[in-house]
């Protein structure tokens, strides 16, 4: 049976082409009979640009968008022929060894998956193995097709089989040992809660760490050249328009199978593949990051009283209204460009960003406007036919604000506040009520083949990316790191898609907050449901890892917030969700909060990828609707969610509450106070729901649990009973597949 129709000569979308169909059953190829075995050696074994013939039967009620299609050998017989073209130039990144000194250490010994140790036991691991012995599904003669023993080597299995050389240690170890999928949370949090004081080594050792990247010495010496210091304009443009457009494509599809973009998203795969050392790129980037705000403070604060200046440059004086106290033009040295500098006065001031790379502003409600432009400097070199200018980009934007309620306003895509794409920009804004608005991609705290870094250390702020041009924004990156770190505040997250703390390939996107009472919301309206719910939105959102399916795995997307009475509000695809070998995170650290969300929310996951929720205290309410919540893993994912203490209230429908699906593992853990679970009966509460994806190939079956460890009253509105261990799940004689294994219920 087709599993799938990828781009290349029968120009698929994934579920359908022309002709063949997600579902239909391929019978033969030349002539020769083949089978799921023999396809994938017989096509290998035939030249590249030959014809091939292949035959195929549809079904009646042929539909490649059902959960497993069904295909008919008795149904009608169809035949396609087409030209066989180059498998490499229709992949992404997968099936590629891992980048030059890259490793993934097995799972077996201390400390920490961000480093070169591998991940140690998670606190539940233990106990898990032994309550699932207990009940008899954890390994042994009479258990159906290995019990849970066999399918925790196979989901470590399915890591190794996808190999892509920008994956990031974290992921792979999680599926090696998901039981302990909450070390890979607890070492986070250790760099998280270092970083989460502002200072600028701790921010770098997390980039690092989490990248698996750390600053080489030779890291400017082996940059390509178009981001070098001698950077050809044309060759850097080019590269920067073949970055954003895969952006684009990956803002409007969960894949890249669209009609019209497959073509341009494959081949600036292909480019990131061939030609971009991601590893000397963000090693530069790294590199760079904890001396540029100092460098800019050096140079400026020294002037922070000078009277203002009647003596600044026309093209300076265009580009700032208010008082200029000290400035710099933009100059070029070994090193790179360098924009120019201006330290603004006690006033309000309006900053046009497009003309300034540097700003000190000591005071006043300021206006920051982010209009399309880049900056550039000339530089005069000697050649062998003498002397010439060439210009230079500036990949560096650094502001530092010392006081005032402040506003950042950007319309354009990969242009505002904090957006690092083929650089470095960092904006630390010390004091105020501060708005950060933008209306587009790639705008406000993100990173693409770069770092952008924003840090406000206090006042009642707003982030916000709202519109039908909105995504990738507030805490987002792709191949490198874009991040929020709210020190202090009730502070707002508005979005729709795409935003608050996502990490796509090779990535780490976050919000960090360290206080108050902050709401976040990714629920608008201009993005629908994947699934054509009425009334229902598109979130991607609130710790998202995002993978490309088939092409480049997913990295590192979170939000951690450490302390106050929190709202979290979304769509689908939300709050610690992960998707296709992605780590989606999200931290809560304390308050009494309140999750709302759809589809694939509160520690979810799907198709190889994993999805951690985690609250530390308090008395908090989880509300996910239509399917898939609470410790839900789909497609050889791990998912888990883990409340520690409080009084606390879980709402779910099918598929949620520590439930797995489809060969994966998902797990509810709550360990303290009074709690009370509403799910409809079925997949839920510890019970597991079927494994047809998979079993015929692979026979295993997935594991699910809830354990309730708190020694107070909790209320299951299931057939659940309190102080009891509960075997889960049955097996279906007449087709396995369908059987619903594993589940385990424990009250404690």
């Amino acid at each position: 049976m087709c599993a799938s129709v990828r781009p290349g000569p029968l120009a698929g979308d994934g579920y359908t082409s022309p002709s063949i169909w997600r579902g239909d059953l391929i019978t033969s190829v030349n002539g020769s009979a083949v089978d799921l075995a023999t396809f994938p050696k017989f096509i290998e074994s035939l030249e590249v640009g030959g014809e091939i013939a292949i035959e195929y039967t549809i079904a009646p009620n042929r539909n490649a968008f059902a959960a497993v299609p069904a295909g008919d050998p008795a149904g009608t017989k169809q035949r396609v022929v087409v030209k066989l073209e180059a498998r490499d130039q229709w992949l992404g990144t997968l099936t590629h060894p891992l980048r030059d000194g890259a490793s993934i250490p097995a799972p077996t010994a201390p400390p920490t998956p961000f480093g070169d140790a591998a991940m140690p036991e998670g606190q539940f691991e233990s106990l898990i193995i032994k309550k699932a012995q207990d009940v008899g599904i954890f390994s042994g003669d009479s258990v159906p097709a290995g019990g849970v023993s066999k399918l925790l080597p196979y989901l470590g299995g399915v890591s190794t089989s996808a190999s892509d050389f920008n994956a990031l240690p974290p992921i792979a170890q999680i599926q090696r040992r998901p039981l302990s999928a909450d070390a890979a949370d607890k070492s986070l949090l250790e760099l998280i809660n270092t970083a989460a004081t502002g200072d600028m080594g701790a921010i770098t050792t997390l980039l690092s760490r989490v990248l698996d990247n750390p600053a080489l010495p030779d890291a400017t010496m082996r940059l390509p050249r178009w981001i070098g210091p001698l950077a050809d304009p044309g060759e850097s443009a080019a590269a920067r328009a073949q970055s954003e457009q895969l952006v684009r494509t990956l803002r409007n599809d969960v894949g890249i199978a669209v009609a019209g973009e497959r073509e341009h998203a494959l081949a600036n795969l292909a480019a990131i593949r061939r030609g971009l050392d991601m590893q000397a790129i963000l090693s530069h980037q790294i590199s760079r990051l904890p001396t540029l705000e100092g460098e800019v403070v050096a140079a400026a604060s020294p002037h922070a009283k000078d009277p203002p200046r009647s003596d600044v440059p026309p093209d300076i004086r265009a580009a700032v209204q208010g008082d200029i106290l000290y400035f710099e033009p933009g100059t070029a040295g070994e090193n790179g460009a360098i924009g120019p500098l201006v330290v603004g006065g006690p006033g309000p001031n309006t900053y046009d960003m497009s003309k300034i790379a540097r700003v000190y502003d000591i005071g006043g409600d300021d206006i920051y406007r982010y209009p399309p432009g880049e900056i550039v400097v000339d530089r005069a070199i000697t050649t062998d036919a003498g002397n010439a200018v060439i210009k230079l980009r500036v990949g560096t934007r650094v502001i530092v604000d010392l006081a005032g309620n402040d506003s950042h306003i950007s319309d354009n895509d990969f242009n505002g506040p904090a957006s690092g794409v083929l650089g470095i920009s960092i904006l630390h804004d010390l004091a105020g009520n501060d708005t950060y608005r933008t209306t587009s991609q790639g705008s406000l705290a993100f990173g693409l083949f770069g770092v952008g870094l924003l840090i406000d250390d206090s006042g009642d702020d707003r982030y916000e990316n709202l519109g039908p041009a909105s995504g990738w924004s507030v805490g987002a990156a792709l191949y490198g790191a874009g991040l929020i770190f709210d020190r202090a505040g009730n502070d707002t997250y508005l979005g729709e898609k795409l935003t608050q703390g996502v990490g796509g390939p090779r990535a780490f996107g976050a919000v960090i907050d360290a206080g108050g009472n902050d709401l976040y919301r990714a629920d608008g309206t201009n993005f629908p449901s994947a699934y054509g719910t009425p009334g229902v939105f598109l979130a991607m959102s609130q710790g998202f890892g995002f993978g490309i399916r088939n092409y480049a795995q997913g990295g590192i997307g979170a939000i951690y917030d450490l302390a106050g009475d929190d709202r979290y509000q979304a769509g689908e695809f939300a709050q610690g969700c992960g998707y296709y070998f992605a780590l989606g995170l999200l931290h809560d650290a304390g308050g009494n909060d309140f999750y709302h969300g759809n589809r694939y929310t509160q520690g979810s996951s799907a198709h190889q990828a994993a999805g951690l929720l985690v609250d530390d205290s308090g008395d908090d309410l989880y509300w996910g609707m239509t399917a898939a919540s609470q410790g839900a893993a789909w497609d050889q994912s791990v998912s888990m969610l883990i409340d520690r203490d409080g009084n606390d209230i879980y709402r779910a429908d099918g598929l949620s509450q520590g439930s797995a699906a489809q060969q994966a593992v998902g797990l509810l853990i709550d360990l303290g106070g009074s709690d009370r679970y509403i799910a409809p009966d079925g997949a839920t509460q510890g019970a597991p729901g079927d494994n047809t994806y998979h079993f015929d190939a692979d026979q295993v079956f997935s594991f699910s649990a809830l354990f309730d460890l708190g020694a107070k009253n909790d209320w299951y509105s299931t057939p659940r009973g309190e102080k009891t261990t509960t075997k889960l799940g049955g097996l279906n004689d007449k087709d396995p597949r369908a059987s619903s294994l594993f589940g385990l219920f424990v009250d404690e």
